[in-house]
């Protein structure tokens, strides 16, 4: 088995920061959202004190906005620009957009800003998975991209107990646009360490820069007790040879329509994206001062629970990034459907029989419990998962894009969710869950009859679990170093349809890398 090179683990997790560049912007209009002060400032209260009907319909657009287009834009850019220049253009918008929203004077300033921060932010969602998954040893992809589920999981949290920390200012301005105002802080932090990241060899090998591609695979591939880099050329090798036949294919949007394998992994990729985000956990976090409001707690425990609720996804995205190349991506995703189905039931009962009254503490213990206990499964199935899953999903030519096709169903299915829950609440209450616990229970039987396993496939060599075989140019088995003379030798596998073992010799040849490797004409 191939050792962890830990220079890998560090650049993809210095690129999993962008998580936060998500995360934070994304989840602090929660804790803003339970600041008593916003809520005046932007005259979203009635008479009474309680959310308007227009002041609910303002936090939908609120929470929703700019999301399908970021999820686009940054699926566009990192096939145009390069995953490290894309990222780099979508911190200077994520800057500006976040300063702005945070010194908004009106609810229609606010709602344009809101617009772009989100944009931005949404983008990196998009781009952060494929960019590590395209730089990760394959045998360990699941622990290098999972850590951009547990840097999810800190920018929720941090967003979380800045806000819950604000609501004890005695200053009514400095509650809601200070949290918001320290947004650029992540992106301005991201932009500096990316000039210490190497672009994705496999975007360089789609763009003929052999040379470049190859120092970044030599440098993150090669592990101790391995002088030779035998794994390294190997794999370089691989990248190589499919990057030539990928350039050759066609890489339309209509493809991944109309081939058969490439609409069975956008229906897996998307049927995942839906499942997923109707666990409801997006309207767990987005209104937990709602759901807990509901449940009887006062403003101030409102926030504390939230900032609780939100912590445990940390430890359940590191448990999940730390199991998922052991257990396999498909057992986590089960895992988390049934668990959180079960958990929304008990939930949901808990609220509907003690949440009017308030008074019985062991039943709203118990719905506490319940949601607390959601994140627990939703965190290593789910939102780690995604980012590990649909990153790997798809060919290299139209990765970006296939990608993008299912984050945009995640984004529009947390758009609706986020635009309805306020109304939802508000009139029909507990009965609001019953649609994610159906939807949980449906999620769990498509992944069981429907999801492959991915774990440990190189990205090279995942058509053939697509019913592709044809298009794997060569599988990593094939290719090892013949140690007599220092050799690249590709012997095929008793599987697989070659006429016969070839030998790559260790020279200088057009256009490849010298130590890389070439097949001899």
């Amino acid at each position: 088995m191939q050792k962890l090179n830990w220079g890998n683990f560090a650049i993809c997790f210095a690129v999993s920061l962008g998580q936060l560049c998500f995360a934070y912007p994304s989840s602090i209009i929660s804790t803003t959202l339970g600041q008593p002060a916003f809520l005046e400032f932007f005259h979203l209260l009635d008479s009474k004190g309680a959310i308007s009907p227009k002041g609910n319909s303002l936090i939908g657009a609120f929470n929703g906005a700019g999301s399908i287009f970021g999820v686009i834009i940054g699926g566009y850019l990192m096939d145009r620009w390069g995953r490290r220049q894309a990222m780099q253009a979508l911190c200077i918008v994520s800057m500006i957009s976040g300063a702005l929203l945070a010194a908004s004077q009106n609810s229609a300033m606010f709602t344009v800003f809101r617009f772009f921060s989100g944009l931005g932010s949404w983008a990196f969602l998009v781009i952060t998975p494929v960019y590590c998954s395209e730089l990760a040893q394959p045998q360990y992809r699941g622990l290098m991209v999972g850590m951009n589920g547990v840097m999810i999981g800190l920018g929720y949290s941090i967003a979380s107990y800045i806000g819950l920390g604000f609501f004890f200012s005695t200053n009514a301005t400095a509650q809601w646009r200070a949290p918001l105002g320290l947004a650029p802080f992540f992106p301005i932090l991201m932009f500096i360490v990316l000039f210490f990241i190497p672009e994705s060899p496999r975007y360089l090998l789609m763009h003929n820069r052999t040379d470049e591609a190859w120092k970044v695979v030599s440098k993150l591939h090669a592990t101790p007790g391995d002088p030779q880099q035998e794994f390294a050329r190997s794999e370089f090798y691989q990248m190589q040879k499919q990057s030539d036949a990928d350039r050759e294919m066609d890489t339309s949007w209509k493809m991944i329509f109309t081939r058969p394998s490439y609409r069975k992994r956008m229906l897996i990729g998307m049927g995942f994206a839906f499942f997923g985000q109707s666990t409801g956990a997006f309207v767990v976090n987005n209104y937990a001062t709602v759901i807990y409001s509901s449940m009887g707690f006062g403003a101030k425990d409102q926030l504390i629970l939230a900032c609780g609720w939100i912590s445990v996804s940390i430890f359940g995205n590191l448990g999940g990034a730390l199991v998922v190349d052991r257990l396999g991506r498909k057992p986590l995703m089960l895992w988390a459907f049934i668990g959180c189905c079960c958990c929304l039931t008990l939930e949901a009962a808990m609220v509907a029989r003690y949440a009017a009254e308030g008074t019985n503490k062991v039943g709203l213990g118990f719905a506490l419990f319940a949601s607390y206990s959601f994140s627990v499964f939703y965190t290593p199935g789910i939102d780690c998962n995604n980012a590990i899953f649909l990153g790997e999903l798809f060919p290299n030519h139209i990765r970006a894009k296939g990608v993008t096709l299912c984050l945009v169903v995640y984004a529009c299915i947390d758009l609706v969710y986020l635009q309805v829950a306020p109304t939802a609440f508000e009139r029909v209450g507990w009965k609001f869950y019953l649609l994610f616990i159906i939807l949980c229970a449906i999620g769990a039987v498509w992944a069981w009859l429907f999801v492959p396993e991915t774990k440990g496939v190189p990205l090279e060599e995942m058509a053939a679990i697509f019913g592709d075989p044809e298009d794997v140019v060569i599988y990593l088995r094939e290719v090892h170093v013949d140690h007599t003379n220092n050799e690249l030798v590709v012997e095929p596998h008793a599987d697989d349809e070659k006429a016969s073992i070839q030998r790559v010799e260790e020279s200088h040849v057009h256009n490849q890398p010298q130590g890389a490797g070439t097949l001899e004409a």
